[in-house]
């Protein structure tokens, strides 16, 4: 079995440790990611952190898993009910038009408020 282990594990050396963080979104960007302050820290981090890919868009407020690995943090991903995103599935097969737009512009407000969508 010895075949199968690293130089570095054979000679004794440890698996960088991993920690995960409870956190809570205080600045973030789709070009510079995401800053956070975690939980029973003074004050939020500076510096921005990238997060994965499937995470949802964040926005501020969101409460997040955050790891820490090997001197960096990354972002896991958002607390909260899997419900919370906002869906046009309600919409009957044989809604009017005034009904799709009057919808479609409800969730494009919603998003507008969450931080996901901005106008210029």
């Amino acid at each position: 079995m010895d075949e199968f282990l690293t130089t570095d594990e054979q000679a004794g050396a440890q698996a960088p440790k991993t920690e995960f963080y409870l956190g809570t979104v205080t600045a973030w960007s789709n070009d510079t990611g995401v800053a956070v302050k975690l939980d029973g820290a003074s004050a939020a981090m500076t510096k921005r952190y990238k997060m994965m890919y499937m995470c949802r868009p964040l926005h501020v407020n969101s409460r997040v898993v955050v790891m820490k690995q090997s001197g960096t943090y990354i972002v896991l991903g958002e607390i909260g009910n899997p419900n919370s995103w906002k869906n046009i599935t309600n919409l009957a097969d044989s809604a009017s038009t005034a009904d799709i737009i009057a919808k479609v512009n409800e969730i494009l407000a919603w998003m507008r408020t969450q931080g996901i969508l901005w106008t210029s």
